[in-house]
């Protein structure tokens, strides 16, 4: 081999070395937060936050790992890149959080060989050895479990409040925003301009329900941990769609939508206030009782946050205005609307608990 040819190992191990630091500086501190959040059963099936104490610095070293758990035992696999495993060689403790709670445990470590094509003709595998590759099997034994926090629904009104406030608002940005870029005279194209910004006004709707469904499962976890994030995510998604796929109409049909049977006209109505809340109550019946009030109270609770909106953002809207000042007042409208439906749904929520 030439001198000045790269290593052939040194090729194959520099992506892996950059995807390593991308991991640790940009990926991992996000997911580690977000499995000590309330929010963790979106990842902690499968990953869970593990503790490691350096051997030489002391220090502790926290990262997220994938697992497969078999009874009272952990399995984690890592790349022979990784450096963390290291610590774990001769036997050592560390400490995992699985879900919402906290366990010590005991990490032994293994070293499985890469098998070559070759060696798999064969039936053998290949010794391991600096260049061979391979994986590394760490094995963790559950030994005690940490004291785990009572769930609190003290406070219920002020952190769902809070939460909501902040999820639709946030939400609430998206269909702001995409609403003003699909008015303009380009989006007329081949005479479904109306469809389309139909199309992308639900779309915006969606991300707004995903943002508003996290918001809320946030805030809900403290008073009722059995309900699953992604099952009230999921909810409150398709609730906005429906919603803004009623609310999209005067947009696709304009004045034809008039026409229609005034008893239809006010089925819609019913459909975009109720639509959110309904199938939120498919999740949360299972985990309170009267939980069809939901149902009502989050109508009534949209119907004057709806109301509120429009109170303030129908003075300030005027035809021919620069897109930038519709974009504000919607943003101003959504903000009202978004303490409204925030304050009155967390009275709500938290006199339905308390039955």
């Amino acid at each position: 081999m030439r001198r000045n040819e790269p290593s052939p190992l040194r090729s194959a191990t520099s992506p892996w070395k950059l995807l390593d630091r991308l991991q640790t500086l940009l990926v991992n501190p996000f997911v580690a937060w977000l499995l000590r959040s309330p929010l963790h059963d979106l990842l902690s099936g499968r990953v869970m936050l593990l503790t490691v104490t350096g051997r030489r610095s002391g220090a502790a070293i926290r990262l997220p790992v994938l697992y497969e758990r078999h009874g009272d035992t952990l399995t984690v696999i890592s790349r022979p890149s990784r450096l963390w495993w290291r610590n774990l060689e001769d036997g050592a403790p560390v400490q995992v959080v699985l879900g919402d709670v906290t366990m010590n445990g005991h990490a032994t470590v293994s070293r499985e060989p890469a098998r070559t094509e070759a060696a798999e003709r064969q039936g053998h595998a290949v010794e391991p050895g600096p260049a061979a590759g391979g994986s590394v099997v760490v094995a963790i034994r559950l030994l005690t479990r940490e004291p785990a926090p009572v769930p609190n629904g003290g406070g219920l009104w002020w952190r769902w409040t809070r939460a909501v406030t902040l999820g639709e608002l946030a939400g609430f940005t998206v269909p702001a925003v995409v609403g003003v870029l699909v008015a303009g005279p380009e989006w007329g194209m081949l005479g479904i301009g109306p469809l389309l910004q139909g199309t992308a006004i639900v779309m915006a709707g969606a991300v707004e329900g995903t943002v508003l469904g996290l918001a809320q499962a946030y805030a809900l976890r403290a008073a009722l941990p059995g309900i699953a994030t992604r099952d009230w995510v999921r909810a409150t998604a398709a609730g906005a769609v429906l919603a803004w796929v009623v609310g999209s109409l005067p947009v696709v049909l304009g004045d034809r939508l008039l026409r229609w049977p005034p008893a239809v006209l006010a089925l819609l109505g019913l459909t975009l206030l109720v639509a959110m809340g309904l199938l939120q109550w498919r999740v949360l019946r299972r985990h309170a009782r009267r939980a069809f009030w939901w149902v009502i109270t989050t109508a009534g609770s949209w119907l004057v946050a709806l109301g509120a909106f429009a109170l303030v953002t129908t003075p300030l809207w005027h035809e021919g205005q620069p897109g930038w000042w519709s974009v504000l007042v919607g943003l101003l409208g959504g903000a009202v609307m978004a303490v409204t439906v925030a304050a009155l749904t967390g009275a709500a929520l938290v006199r339905l608990l308390r039955s």
